[in-house]
């Protein structure tokens, strides 16, 4: 389990602390108790915050899919889809917010179809803007590409254990986000982006990528 900051506030340590806990335990094994303690707050505060724990997953859903948008979004307005150190950023967050979608759209629950639909939601809505800012092709049907893609890519999350074992590494790791992000650039640019932004969209992932590897070797 990953080592929560007791410098951050108290619901953003109890986010964090259930984004862990869920994937490992289960909805029915988590426990309030389990997951304040992995914060270091008491029970109650988690009541008091999100109510029950079904409040707490609900918490979850929204703060992965605001995430993604915000990160996403501002990437597009500000023109840095292929910034190396915007695709860098991901390399920390993406594992643990990809665990958890794993866990929650696999879980076959009423709110799995509702992250997704969610997620198709955002991913057309992002999709709009993409294209108005003129970095990705417009579709003849975009709620089908913004669904099968999301499937595509979520489905990979599923099949993890599947993966991970192909790739000889743990697709989790951020040496295994690296790889599937430059996998799923080469999959995906041919069509959906516009002339040059897949190239330059390339070439940033492949300097974000060295970076990063430097500075874990540094580090």
């Amino acid at each position: 389990m990953r080592t929560v900051d007791a410098d951050l506030t108290a619901m953003a340590r109890i986010r964090i602390a259930a984004l862990d806990r869920f994937p490992r335990d289960g909805f029915k094994g988590t426990t309030i108790r389990a997951v304040a303690d992995d914060a270091g707050v008491s029970p109650g505060l988690i009541v008091h915050h999100f109510g029950t724990k079904e409040g707490l997953r609900a918490a979850c859903d929204e703060y992965v899919i605001e995430r993604i948008r915000t990160v996403k979004e501002e990437a597009i307005t500000s023109g840095r889809l292929d910034d190396p150190a915007t695709m860098a950023g991901g390399f920390d967050i993406a594992p643990q917010m990809m665990r958890y979608l794993a866990w929650a759209l696999a879980s076959g629950s009423s709110a799995a179809a509702g992250l997704f639909d969610e997620l198709v939601e955002e991913s057309m809505r992002l999709s709009k803007l993409a294209e108005e800012h003129g970095a990705m092709e417009p579709s003849s049907d975009l709620r089908a590409r913004c669904a099968v893609q999301l499937a595509m890519q979520l489905g990979a999350l599923v099949m993890q254990d599947h993966l991970s074992r192909a790739l000889g590494e743990d697709l989790l790791s951020p040496e295994g986000v690296m790889r599937v992000s430059r996998a799923t650039l080469e999959l995906f640019s041919g069509a959906m982006f516009a002339p040059g932004q897949a190239q330059a969209m390339r070439h940033a992932l492949d300097v974000a990528i060295e970076n990063t590897r430097k500075e874990q070797t540094n580090g």
